[in-house]
Parts: structure tokens; sequence; C-alpha cells
């Protein structure tokens, strides 16, 4: 097994979308928001999840050069200028919004899954617990990715200490501390993994079981 650390930069989201504007949400992620976050440069990806059995209803993350591109002119640009729709899409539409800018710490595998577990908590000292995790987790049948997340510490070199126009918009986000995401196959091998996550000894941890929508990549947008 071999792990990996690069310092990624990772955006991971959790949201809910407001019953009844759900043709209007995916009109506004695919028809403009999407594209227009990973178009910006040091931006890779963006993947899009929605629940199987999770609390959040939404699970999305953004993979970045480092988490300094989540702090850069041109993102803070884009979240204190949202246009029209971002605007109608930010005032009651996107809801109970988890938003996180982290570090990717460890990586085993390269694959990515149709379905994702992610473990998620508000405490950045549970990452031990999720590390300790990895090796187990790694040899579960059909488990192709698993990715370790940490909260990016916002250090003087940064901005972003103030909410932007977005968040202003939405009301304030929840954040979380650390983060597992592990990618599995085929649905009965990720069920099998969150039955596993459920026994005892970790408690304290939500955990979600997502299927794949879609990915966008930053050399699609430049097509």
């Amino acid at each position: 097994m071999d792990h990996m650390n690069n310092g990624s930069g990772i955006l991971a989201l959790w949201n809910d979308c407001t019953a009844g504007s759900e043709d209007l949400y995916e009109r506004w992620y695919h028809g403009e928001h999407l594209s227009d976050r990973v178009s910006i440069e040091g931006f890779r990806l963006g993947r899009r999840h929605e629940a199987v059995d999770a609390r959040s209803r939404f699970f999305t993350y953004y993979e970045t050069d480092s988490p300094e591109v989540l702090f850069s002119p041109a993102y803070f640009h884009q979240l204190d200028n949202p246009s029209p729709l971002t605007r109608r899409i930010m005032n009651g539409v996107f809801i109970n919004a988890t938003r996180s800018v982290c570090t990717r710490v460890q990586q085993i595998g390269v694959e990515r899954g149709g379905f994702v577990v992610a473990i998620r908590s508000p405490s950045i000292e549970t990452e031990t617990l999720l590390a300790g995790s990895l090796d187990t987790l790694w040899k579960q049948p059909g488990v192709v990715r698993i990715e370790l997340w940490r909260r990016a510490t916002v250090g003087p070199e940064f901005t972003g200490h103030d909410p932007r126009q977005e968040e202003q918009i939405r009301g304030p986000d929840e954040q979380i501390g650390s983060c597992l995401v592990i990618h599995a196959t085929r649905l009965k091998e990720a069920e099998s993994i969150v039955r596993y996550l459920r026994e005892p000894g970790h408690q304290g941890l939500d955990i979600g079981l997502y299927r794949f929508l879609c990915e966008l990549r930053h050399e699609e947008c430049q097509a």
C-alpha cells in the first residue's frame, strides 16, 4: 500500500436544496456554477455526489493545486461578485451548508469510484482516529482510493478571515476539522464500509454514503 501526500487543496462542501427548487438548482450548477469555479487558475477538478444514505443531500468537492488557491484574488472575486442567479440560489435554495478549505494530507490509490463514503468530523483531533483506519479500509473489497483531508490553517499570508459575499447571503457555514473520503466501485461494497464504520469505536463521526453525479476538469473548461 503506497501512501501519497502532496498537499493539494480541497474545497469540501455539503449542502441541501430547498424542496421544489431542484430543477433551478441543477440548472444553476451545470449552467454556470461548476464551470465558473473549475475554470479558475489552480483548480484541477470539481466532483459532485448525491446522497444514498447521508445527513446532507449533496457532497461536492473541488481539488486545487494547493490550499492557497482557495484564498486567491481570482477565487475571492467570484465569491464577492455573485451572478444574479447565484444570488437567487444562495438566498434560500442552497441551504444547510458545511464548507471548509482543506489540505489533502494522505492519499492511497488513484482511481475514483462510482460511490464514496465521506466521514467528517468537526474536530481536527479526530484525524488520528481516521488515519488509524486507513489500512483496514484499504483492504475492503471494491475500495480503489482513500483520501484524508484536514481543515487548512489560514496563516498570515492568507486573507479570508471574513465571510465573503456569497456566505453573507446564505448565512454562516458549518466547518469540518477532518474528513476521510473512501471511493468504492459498487454500492454493496460502499454499504459494507458504512456498516463497519458504524460499529462501536467510531462514535461522533458523520458518515455519509453518496453516489457519483458528475465531474468537470480544468482543461475541459478551456476547450
